[in-house]
């Protein structure tokens, strides 16, 4: 994150945009065009670890210069590019050319929404064609066509131009009929035989309208959950049948071989599918589909339901009916899992569904549905959404695992799992005879090898499609695995994970963007690897090293591998080769960090008055370098104007694996309110910008209460669709403290009536409450987000946890203890809180996170409010960095 700017000089900078129009590539193809208003353009592309692997200068003709990156095996890169001062990055992919039956696989699909994406719908559907795609998922939105009742306005809709473009590109779109129309129903969804009826209608006119490019339509969306289904009748099996019973038919009628498909379960439920089976929603059904996400977990774990349900719809007598898996993703947002993992997951998920029984995999979705970091809504996508200076959509790395698995897989059918002697080593077959491919990989943290018994060469494709043709010597390769999946085509007798493997490479656990990596290659040959060459060489990261590998010994070799120019985990990863034969592969973690952090954390000096601090710590991860930063400033911002700033230090070491920490005065700061926090450190002559959202909130022990507390009235955001009417509709404070077992919250909150409906603690927010969020340490340092609250539940005080600690389970918070109690127009809680249940091991001795909301209903008509301090508890995205940091004091 970058700061506000410290005042310096205006000068106008140079422009650069990066203008292709596609980023994702055949093999031999990669041209990126730039447009600058320089002479020149340098430039650098670096793979998905962060390795460089070109780079050039780019002369500029017209305005526009071409970087040319044609030489590009395939994978995942950034290009950044500098003209004049002012640098662009944009990420790129680089696919094999789709070949034969490679062109379209039925079972591969993803989902889209047709004229969402600002006239590029043809373009993302070529990409999804170049990706080696057959099948396109998209909503029908029945009131944007049905205006009219009876009327249908095809012509206006986006379906009438992408779903034949996408037919002449090879792929098929199922519609998503849905959801609701204002003509019926009084604009909810359909319950009524008017509303139904017109439903079916409208389902099957898309069906009849559209025939010549596909027959398949699926009947709503996730009927069971109350995100799209608001309808009178209910979110039951036995409420879905009455709409399939009013659309099949009627489809059917229209178009005889159409496939009419649902329920599009939201969720694993097989309680909710075995129920329509009992009913005879079969009958009116020719494929199952069901959605399931489950993130972060890995793919194995998130889907381990699959097949049961698999089984559950045989056991129905829906053993010719398809299973189609038809939402299931990994978001890349702040409190998501990384692009890296998603594109990791992405090959996992599909295999493991289609080895479970699923006939039809579509991922969510397409491209990322806005730009907000922190909504996970926003970044389902495989591609990211175009900017101002990178004009395409740009590709994650899972769009060339994606490429990649479909051109593997395209064409051989699942053949079963190779039982390798280990649960977490997984070896699916698809195909049969010599051409089986095997996809290959580990659920365990740390590298596992398997040993192929084999007698002719196996070609091994990495997850980013570079293949290497690997030779066995005495019947048998060795391959190291981790979590990202390999490709092993050939003929194949016997998988097997063995523990001492006879080549690995050793790296250290943790390693910097701005040292070289030293590593160990090792040849064990003293128990193993009879008939293997005693000359060998290490190919690793696009390093070459020969090793004399002895019979009977352990050899090991020290060797520097490349920096990884960005942090993050790191695969280092090559193979083993005598000659012109591959003999091996390995490979082994390592965390890069970035070689020098800097951090803020806000510091209370005295709670009363407010005296308050900001520790800048500055961080040198390298080795085996000390560095000596010029000048390290600090800023404190509310909105764009200054609170304090100043410089922290000038001309200081720090030594290798160590920190040097610089505490200041920060004059100006209020407690509660939310700062922007900065520093700038001058390396080398480069001044590079972090900055976080802060602030300080003191929280002293229990029976003090010297600090001011938080104002309900000016410190919050207010939430009143029907208005707020002032300090009598609700205000007062909220005072945190802490006891050596735990937190104690007390309140004091005016209210004009206090009203409480809910006669289950877990909905008590309907009413009114006191709720809380707590992450362990400073907002956006740790993900963990613990949740509860508190009220008078039929007249006796209940606290409640809706998002638990890790290993803990939601319903009532081990430990807590409440008192409410209503004083005239004032409600009075205390809360104490262990700090067990709040995720913490003890009292903390760094700043935490912290927000507050107070649920206010006052059964007047005017509905339910609230007041919020700090962001997450009334969002669905429950983030952690949204919360603000507080600090436990005891002066």
């Amino acid at each position: 994150m970058t700061s506000a700017p410290f005042a310096g000089t205006a000068h106008a900078a140079a422009t650069l945009t990066v203008t292709s129009p596609d980023l994702v590539f055949t093999k031999g193809q990669t041209r990126i065009a730039v447009s600058t208003d320089q002479a020149s353009v340098s430039w650098q592309a670096v793979d998905a670890q962060g390795l460089p692997v070109a780079s050039g200068t780019a002369t500029a003709s017209g305005g526009t210069a071409t970087v040319d990156l044609t030489g590009l095996d395939t994978g995942h890169y950034t290009l950044t590019a500098t003209a004049g001062g002012t640098t662009r990055t944009a990420d790129f992919g680089v696919l094999p050319p789709l070949a034969g039956h490679e062109t379209a696989d039925e079972r591969f699909g993803v989902g889209m929404h047709f004229g969402h994406y600002n006239g590029d719908d043809n373009k993302l559907l070529r990409s999804i064609k170049l990706m080696g795609l057959g099948q396109v998922r998209a909503d029908v939105n029945w009131s944007a066509i049905e205006k009219t009742p009876g009327v249908y306005s095809w012509e206006t809709y986006p379906t009438d131009q992408a779903i034949p473009y996408a037919a002449s590109l090879g792929l098929t779109t199922v519609g998503n009929s849905g959801f609701k129309n204002p003509n019926y129903d009084y604009g909810l969804t359909p319950s009524s035989t008017v509303g139904l009826d017109a439903y079916g209608k409208f389902t099957a006119a898309f069906v009849e309208k559209y025939q010549q490019h596909t027959k398949e339509v699926e009947v709503y969306n996730e009927y069971n959950s109350i995100g799209f289904n608001n309808g009178t009748c209910g979110l039951t099996a036995d409420c879905y049948l009455q709409m399939l019973k009013a659309t099949h038919p009627k489809v059917h009628a229209k178009v005889p071989d159409a496939t009419v498909v649902g329920p599009a379960l939201a969720g694993l439920n097989r309680d909710w599918l075995n129920r329509l089976y009992s009913l005879g929603g079969l009958n009116y059904l020719d494929a199952v589909s069901v959605h399931h996400y489950g993130y972060p977990k890995p793919p194995e774990e998130a889907l381990a339901t699959l097949p049961q349900i698999r089984a559950d719809l045989d056991a129905a007598g829906g053993q010719d009916k398809p299973l189609w898996l038809d939402e299931n993703g990994y978001p890349t947002h702040n409190d998501g899992v990384t692009p890296r993992v998603q594109a990791m997951y992405l090959p996992r998920a599909e295999v493991f569904a289609f080895a479970s029984g699923v006939d039809r995999y579509y991922w969510y979705d397409v491209v990322n549905d806005g730009t907000d970091t922190n909504n996970k809504e926003h970044n389902f996508g495989l591609f990211r959404t175009p900017t101002s200076t990178v004009t395409a959509w740009q590709p994650k790395p899972s769009v060339v695992t994606q490429g990649v698995l479909t051109r593997q897989l395209a064409g051989r059918a699942f053949a079963g799992r190779d039982d390798a002697g280990a649960a977490d080593v997984r070896s699916y077959r698809f195909g049969s005879g010599s051409d089986t491919v095997r996809t290959l990989w580990t659920t365990a943290d740390t590298p596992r090898t398997v040993e192929l018994s084999t007698t002719v060469p196996v070609t091994v494709t990495d997850q980013f499609g570079r293949a290497r043709t690997y030779t066995p010597t005495g019947g048998k390769i060795q391959l190291t695995l981790d979590g990202r999946v390999l490709y092993a085509k050939g003929t194949v007798t016997n998988v097997k994970a063995v523990t001492t493997p006879v080549f690995s490479v050793q790296v250290p656990t943790f390693t910097n963007t701005a040292e070289t990596v030293q590593a160990t290659l090792v040849a064990d040959r003293t128990t193993t690897g009879t008939g293997l060459p005693q000359q060998v060489t290490f190919q690793i990261d696009g390093k070459a090293f020969p090793m004399d590998a002895v019979p009977g010994q352990v050899t090991r070799k020290a060797v520097e591998l490349p920096a990884a120019t960005r942090s993050g985990p790191r695969e280092v990863s090559g193979e083993v080769t005598s000659g012109t034969v591959t003999l091996a592969r390995v490979s082994s973690p390592t965390e890069v960090q970035q070689a020098t952090v800097v951090t803020l954390d806000p510091r209370v000096k005295t709670a009363s008055p407010l005296a308050t601090q900001l520790t800048v710590t500055v961080t040198n991860n390298r080795d085996r370098t000390t560095i000596t930063p010029s000048k390290l400033e600090w800023q404190v911002n509310e909105g764009t104007a200054y609170v304090d700033l100043g410089v922290a230090a000038e001309n200081f070491q720090v030594a290798p694996n160590s920190s040097r920490s610089f505490t200041v005065d920060v004059e100006g700061v209020k407690g509660w309110n939310r700062y922007w926090a900065a520093s700038h450190i001058t390396e080398d002559g480069v001044r590079t910008p972090v900055g976080t959202w802060t602030g300080w909130g003191p929280v002293q022990a229990d029976g003090v209460s010297t600090a001011t507390p938080l104002d309900l009235a000016t410190q919050t955001t207010k939430n009143y669709p029907n208005g707020y009417q002032g300090d009598a509709d609700l205000s007062g404070t909220v005072r945190p403290q802490y006891t050596a077992t735990g937190m104690v919250f007390r309140a004091a909150v005016t209210d004009n009536a206090f009203y409480q409906p809910s006669t289950d603690p877990a909905t008590m927010y309907a009413g009114d409450a006191l709720r809380f969020a707590v992450t362990p340490d400073h907002p956006g340092r740790s993900k963990q987000y613990v949740e509860f609250g508190a009220s008078l539940v039929n007249g006796v005080p209940r606290v409640h946890t809706w998002q638990p600690p890790p290993g803990q389970q939601a319903g009532t918070t081990p430990g807590a203890t409440a008192t409410v109690v209503r004083d005239g127009t004032v409600t009075r809680y205390t809360i104490t809180v262990p700090w067990a249940s709040l995720g913490l091991a003890g009292k903390p001795t760094s700043s935490i996170g912290l927000a507050a909301v107070v649920t206010d209903n006052d059964n007047d008509g005017r509905g339910r409010g609230w007041v919020e301090w700090g962001t997450g508890i009334t969002s669905s995205l429950k983030l952690s960095s949204g919360l603000r940091a507080v600090q436990l004091t005891d002066a």
